[in-house]
């Protein structure tokens, strides 16, 4: 059986198409943070990385067509 994924932000179950994205972000936060030292392990499901996206000021999208 496969391991469960939960959406850190909204909390709700990975379904098959927010695994295949796999919106995740993982890294280790430098010393000055709020995080100091501490390892950030983050999955968004699809809904809440659009919502993210659509946040930003500054469009992180890079569009390659």
């Amino acid at each position: 059986m496969a391991k469960k994924v939960y959406c850190n932000k909204c909390g709700k179950e990975m379904d098959f198409w927010d695994r295949q994205e796999e919106f995740s972000i993982h890294t280790k936060c430098g010393y000055g943070t709020k995080y100091d030292g501490s390892t950030i392990e983050l999955d968004l499901c699809c809904d809440c990385m659009e919502e993210l996206v659509d946040s930003c000021k500054i469009s992180p999208v890079i569009d390659n067509t």
